[in-house]
C-alpha cells in the first residue's frame, strides 16, 4: 500500500512540473520590493532573457543533450545582451542625481536600444516578444524610455 501511495505520489509530482504555469508579468514581480530586491528580479530576468534564444534552440534536442548545448553555445545576440545585463546589474539600486550616474544610465539605455535593433526578427513573433522583453528590463534597470519596437 505505501509502494502504492509513493508512486501516485511521485507520478503527480511529475505531472505538474510538465504543465506550464503562466508567467507573471515583471511589473507585478517587481511591486512592492526593496530597491535591492529590484534590482536582484531585473537581473535574473534580464540573464534569463539573454539566454533566451539558446533555450529556444535546446529545447528542440533530447533532455539530455539540453545542457550540453546551453554551455558549449552561444551567439553573438546572446554574449551581448550578457555583458550589458551585467553592465546594468552593476548600476546602483537607487537612482543617483549625480551627472556621472545619470550619463552612465543614459549611455547603457542606448546600448540596450543598439542592442535590440539589431537583434530584432520581425519575422518571428517569439523574437519580437523577447527584444519587448528584453526592452522592458531595459527601461526598468536604466530608468530611461526606450523607443517602441515597431511591428
Amino acid at each position: 500500500m505505501r509502494t502504492n501511495a509513493l508512486i501516485i505520489v511521485l507520478f503527480a509530482v511529475a505531472l505538474s512540473a510538465c504543465t506550464s504555469t503562466p508567467s507573471i508579468p515583471l511589473t507585478k514581480r517587481l511591486e512592492g520590493k526593496t530597491p535591492e530586491d529590484r534590482q536582484e528580479i531585473l537581473r535574473r530576468a534580464c540573464l534569463t532573457e539573454a539566454d533566451w534564444n539558446l533555450d529556444q534552440t535546446a529545447a528542440r534536442m533530447p533532455a539530455n543533450a539540453q545542457h550540453r548545448y546551453r554551455d558549449s553555445n552561444t551567439t553573438r545576440e546572446t554574449s551581448h545582451l550578457r555583458a550589458l545585463c551585467r553592465e546594468m546589474a552593476d548600476l546602483p539600486a537607487i537612482q543617483g542625481r549625480s551627472p556621472i550616474e545619470t550619463k552612465r544610465r543614459a549611455d547603457l539605455a542606448e546600448k540596450c536600444r543598439r542592442e535590440t535593433d539589431d537583434h530584432l526578427d520581425l519575422r518571428s513573433r517569439e523574437s519580437a516578444a523577447h527584444m519587448v522583453r528584453v526592452q522592458e528590463i531595459c527601461e526598468a534597470m536604466t530608468g530611461f524610455d526606450l523607443p517602441a519596437q515597431t511591428d
